[in-house]
């Protein structure tokens, strides 16, 4: 099974003067300093021996912190010859379609064919919408109509369109991409069960980032595949992402609690599911506002008081923390649970060091990688339609 290292710059411990509205000051640690270190964590991936390269897209917070994912990966198509490269995910309603059809193409260029997973989403933040002026609103429209439009401009046809957000004039796609299936490569990242329906008859394949538990994650690979099934089309399965840390001992595990926590709540706020009034009344939100959740909780506690639980979050399932033969039991059992093809490992997250994020990628390569790569990721029956399970 294919293994990449996904990678985003975190400046974490920033969110004490972010909350406080303290802006008075400077980050503690410049920005550019996590950027530079999630670069250099995405350095290790192809003499390391991984398959890809992957990037999300934030902005506006210390969260996650790659305002343009095909950005940072034309840097890595020019410093790598081998790995391919993905994003989890580059998110649509905030491109315009056209920009976005045009960069896609002109990394498919200059990587010579290497962007094999382009991964797509809708959005959730209410600030990130906010900072790119785009109604939350549109998103769903915006979503859909730029799929029709990039499988126009994949298409290698002169095309035209007019829809409700989008309208465009006879044209072409220059410069014409080298590939010429990568409307085929679109994988779909949705967390409602109407926009898991909605892309799956489409015949959009899931990309998992891991939000919920890999059982939930396995049922819905059941759901899409049912889905599919009756629009005509075979079973798929997805690409999943999920956070890891590798270690020597079982002894050194008790140091990711802080770190786990701190990404839970850097989840919670950056996205503000810790109000649901953020999303009450929000045309394509209705689900996200049913989830309520404790601001104070998620805010104000401080991990040391956090007997029990803490902000919901990465859910234990998909976070692979251990020793090397820990996290390789991990792994197999999520495949088994969701039926994914390959994996991408995010290995920092919230206040960890990036040198420990270092140390633990190093030690997962040398020690888990190989046995990952040697192990089949096939299509369990669990995953296939009802009818065809019976």
């Amino acid at each position: 099974m294919k293994v990449n290292l996904g990678t985003g710059a975190q400046n974490s411990h920033d969110w004490e003067r972010v909350l406080a509205g303290d802006f008075s000051t400077p980050p503690a640690t410049p920005d550019y300093k996590c950027v530079q270190a999630a670069l250099a964590l995405g350095d290790l991936a192809e003499p390391l021996g991984f398959d890809g390269i992957w990037f999300p897209e934030h902005h506006g917070t210390p969260y996650g912190m790659t305002p343009n994912p095909i950005q940072a990966l034309t840097y890595f198509a020019g410093r790598t010859e081998r790995v391919s490269l993905g994003t989890f995910v580059a998110v649509v309603p905030w491109w315009n379609p056209i920009r976005l059809a045009t960069q896609i193409a002109y990394l498919d260029i200059v990587s010579n064919g290497r962007y094999t997973t382009i991964g797509l989403g809708r959005g959730v933040s209410k600030g990130e919408f906010a900072a790119v002026g785009v109604p939350r609103e549109e998103s769903r429209d915006r979503f859909n109509e730029t799929l029709d439009i990039l499988k126009l401009a994949f298409s290698g046809e002169r095309f035209s369109y007019d829809g409700k957000i989008f309208s465009f004039p006879e044209m072409s796609l220059r410069p014409e991409p080298i590939s010429t299936d990568l409307f085929d490569r679109i994988y779909s990242s949705s967390s409602t069960a109407e926009s898991l329906e909605i892309l799956s008859r489409r015949g959009m394949v899931p990309l998992f980032v891991g939000n919920k538990p890999i059982t939930d994650a396995g049922e819905e690979v059941r759901k899409v595949n049912t889905f599919r099934a009756e629009e005509g089309l075979g079973p798929c399965q997805p690409k999943n992402v999920m956070f890891m840390y590798c270690v020597g001992s079982e002894d050194e595990v008790a140091e990711t609690e802080e770190w786990i926590w701190t990404a839970n709540r850097d989840v919670n706020v950056h996205y503000g599911f810790a109000d649901a009034s953020n999303f009450k009344g929000v045309k394509g939100y209705e689900a996200y506002a049913a989830r309520e959740a404790s601001a104070t909780a998620v805010l104000a506690s401080e991990v040391g008081n956090q007997k029990k639980g803490g902000p919901p979050g990465y859910h234990a399932s998909n976070l692979l923390i251990g020793t090397p033969d820990t996290v390789f039991e991990k792994l197999k059992a999520a495949q088994e649970a969701c039926s994914f093809c390959e994996v991408t490992i995010v290995p920092q997250f919230g206040t960890m060091p990036y040198e420990k994020a270092m140390e633990s990628t190093k030690l997962f390569a040398a020690e888990v990688l190989p046995a990952v790569h040697d192990m089949p990721a096939p299509l369990h029956p669990a995953a296939l339609p009802e009818k065809v399970n019976a």
